[in-house]
């Protein structure tokens, strides 16, 4: 297989005018667009517990959730949301008068408090990771593992195209799309199904 980057020569001229005159969508447009449909999908299927909670807390809860059994602290919801110490303080504050999260001692350091999820988070994180693995399966319905293994390999190399323009910073900040393959092989998915979308949302409004 040629591993060279395609560009604008390698791309037929054809393609390249039906975008110029609106014949069709290029890639770009066509993923925001599909991304469009499936955050609004996931809002009108959203659980009726949500209802009423911002998209930082269901973030918030999310993260928790897929770190369930860590100890998770304030500041490591600033580094991964990008917020301040007094906007977390403020989040955290609310989320824990809503009774969405708990702060509970490290038997380490009982000055330390980590944040635990309630037991109405956690049936929120359930039914979140139920509807967003309902939508992919709605998503991806008539198309084989073959299929979807080309397509994430097709958005990695994208991807790694405008990381590589060297215009956005840390690389690290933008791991491989490639479709991760459990241990056991190749006929399991991986993952939840969640999708997190740090440039929508940074703090609770």
């Amino acid at each position: 297989m040629n591993n060279e980057q395609p560009n604008r020569e390698s791309l037929s001229a054809s393609i390249i005018d039906s975008w110029s005159e609106g014949v069709c969508k290029p890639p770009s447009v066509a993923l925001r667009s599909v991304h469009n449909v499936i955050n609004r999908y996931l809002k009108v299927t959203q659980p009726d517990m949500i209802d009423g909670l911002s998209s930082g807390n269901v973030d918030i809860i999310v993260y928790l959730d897929h770190h369930k059994g860590e100890d998770v602290f304030p500041q490591d919801i600033e580094q991964r949301f990008g917020i301040t110490r007094s906007t977390s303080c403020r989040v955290l504050g609310l989320m824990e008068r809503k009774g969405l999260i708990a702060r509970e001692p490290v038997p380490h350091d009982a000055r330390m408090k980590r944040i635990v999820l309630t037991e109405q988070s956690r049936t929120i994180a359930t039914m979140l990771r139920e509807n967003a693995e309902s939508m992919e399966r709605v998503l991806l319905r008539g198309l084989d593992d073959d299929d979807i293994r080309g397509f994430m390999h097709v958005l990695d190399v994208m991807q790694t195209n405008l990381v590589a323009s060297g215009k956005l910073g840390d690389s690290r900040q933008y791991p491989s799309l490639d479709l991760c393959e459990p241990a056991d092989g190749p006929d399991h998915t991986a993952g939840d199904g969640m999708n997190d979308d740090e440039e929508d949302r940074k703090e609770e409004q």
